[in-house]
């Protein structure tokens, strides 16, 4: 039996209407397989010395980066080097409240002890969020954001004292 195209299309339209669960759920699980491999459990590597000069990162290097010491979580960012100095970034929305948990940015303010994983070698730092507006735009600009969104928060990554 044939549909006529109105009645397809009302039909269409009925069903959308009526299935907003399953397009929520499908929405949901394909965002949270999405970021299969961004986190872990441990870092990957050896631990290894501070180098004087992280001028061999460039502008972009994936890394992981390790936070909460006393319960170590682990996610896959970019390092960037300024000045022989290692930075990270997070993404716009770090400072959104959570329903659950909460925003690495949040957790790294309460405690700066991170360490990160950079070429399989493995770094204990220190980060410090550089909260003047001044360097953080022109840091964001240097990295291509040609009007920086305020929820970003870049840290520099230097040794444990």
């Amino acid at each position: 039996m044939a549909t006529s195209g109105k009645h397809r299309s009302a039909l269409s339209a009925r069903l959308i209407r009526c299935r907003p669960l399953p397009l929520l759920i499908a929405l949901l699980v394909s965002a949270l397989l999405s970021t299969a491999g961004c986190e872990r459990e441990t870092l990957e590597g050896t631990l290894s010395g501070i180098p004087p000069n992280w001028g061999f990162v460039g502008d972009r290097a994936p890394c992981y980066l390790e936070v909460n010491p006393a319960s170590p979580h682990a996610f896959r960012v970019n390092c960037f080097e300024i000045d022989g100095r290692l930075h990270v970034h997070s993404h716009r929305f770090a400072k959104v409240a959570r329903p659950f948990g909460e925003s690495w940015v949040t957790t790294v303010r309460r405690d700066n002890r991170v360490r990160i994983s950079l070429s399989r070698k493995i770094y204990r730092l220190r980060a410090t969020p550089i909260d003047d507006p001044e360097i953080r735009h022109a840091i964001l600009i240097s990295r291509g954001y040609d009007s920086p969104p305020q929820g970003i928060v870049v840290f520099e990554l230097a040794a444990r004292d």
